[in-house]
């Protein structure tokens, strides 16, 4: 089958054969990106501080972890914090939009969570989805019923 196409690929000219190639170079990449599971939708750079609420937290104290939005997408960002973070937290996560300065509050759930810096008050970097308020309230529930 390849030397099908390789044939029938002779015949074409230089700038049909340029194109031909960037559009396999694009399909192979979103084929290895759909295979390995890797996100579709691209997210900006941005540095913006804000604060971070974790709900599992609540139940014990009140505290607002300082934060560092390093990326931020449609549905998710990418967060740094000192403060101890379990993969599945939900977060509260408020911010002010550097252009306008209103303010921001997105309920989001931590799906990946990477240590940076070990010690006694580690830094974690974190990547979480935007949730609804149903799922939040559901959390909320599960935790005022655990252990009951």
């Amino acid at each position: 089958m390849t030397e099908k196409i390789m044939a029938s690929l002779e015949s074409l000219s230089t700038d049909e054969l340029i194109k031909i190639r960037k559009d396999l170079d694009q399909l192979i990449k979103e084929k290895f990106d759909k295979d390995l599971g890797k996100r579709q939708g691209h997210r900006a750079k941005v540095k913006i501080v804000g604060q971070a609420e974790i709900e599992r937290e609540k139940e014990f104290f009140y505290k607002l972890h300082k934060i560092l939005i390093q990326e931020m997408s449609v549905n998710g960002l990418v967060f740094s914090i000192k403060g101890t973070v379990i993969d599945g937290d939900l977060l509260k996560v408020s911010f002010r939009i550097p252009s306008t300065g209103e303010k921001k509050i997105i309920d989001c759930q931590a799906v990946r969570v990477t240590e940076t810096k070990p010690g006694t008050i580690p830094e974690f970097e974190v990547a979480a989805m935007a949730v609804t308020q149903d799922a939040v309230k559901s959390y909320k529930d599960m935790l005022r019923k655990r252990g009951k």
